[in-house]
């Protein structure tokens, strides 16, 4: 399938702009995820992929993640992944996925942030991004977010945005189950704290199933 429009697809905040990186840029920001995301002794994300930053290849295993989600996009089944710049450094993901878009209307967000970029409201505003593109653009008719117990940051931002919890779930990344909350915010109740301008979306349209 020929993704090449979702390059042109870009997403700009009062302070970021997000949009999928180059190759090179894809490596710079994982380079910085190897600094560290998160304290060693926890792990925020159902897949543990933070743990492999040891790894001689971390870096090219997560630009495979990115190049991969591409090669295998399907309008009913797609992952869309852009990175967060800001003052064009690449400083994070903010991840979107759906399955059968086109008849559930449903999308699920996740994301990351290097460590030295967090607790300024930027995950707030990189998800902000996502949401306008979802509802605004897509005609999402829901969005879904998760967070692991104690993950206060995130569980802070969803509540800000409106998201509200429907119940928890167990996950295990690294082999002990551990508790996450279930967020769900719908779209008559999204109210975006501030503008974001997209550009490019209207040839992206058929690729997300929101034709």
């Amino acid at each position: 399938m020929n993704v090449e429009p979702l390059y042109s697809l870009r997403m700009v905040t009062p302070g970021l702009e997000l949009r999928l990186g180059t190759r090179d840029e894809l490596i710079e920001v994982h380079e910085l995820a190897r600094q560290g995301i998160h304290p060693p002794a926890e792990m925020p994300f159902e897949n543990p992929w933070t743990d492999r930053s040891g790894d001689e290849d971390f870096v090219e295993q997560c630009v495979a993640f990115h190049e991969s989600a591409l090669r295998d996009w399907r309008p009913d089944r797609w992952s869309f992944n852009p990175l967060v710049f800001l003052d064009g450094q690449p400083i994070g993901s903010q991840g979107m996925r759906a399955e059968d878009f086109p008849t559930r209307r449903e999308v699920d967000t996740g994301s990351w942030l290097g460590q030295a970029f967090q607790g300024h409201g930027i995950g707030t505003e990189m998800r902000t991004a996502l949401l306008e593109l979802a509802f605004r653009i897509l005609g999402a008719g829901a969005a879904l977010s998760g967070s692991v117990f104690g993950n206060e940051s995130s569980k802070r931002v969803s509540a800000k945005l409106g998201y509200a919890i429907v119940g928890t779930s167990t996950i295990a990344p690294r082999g002990e189950p551990v508790e996450k909350y279930d967020f769900r915010l719908e779209r008559k109740d999204w109210q975006p704290p501030f503008p974001v301008e997209i550009e490019g979306a209207e040839a992206c349209l058929p690729l997300f199933g929101a034709t």
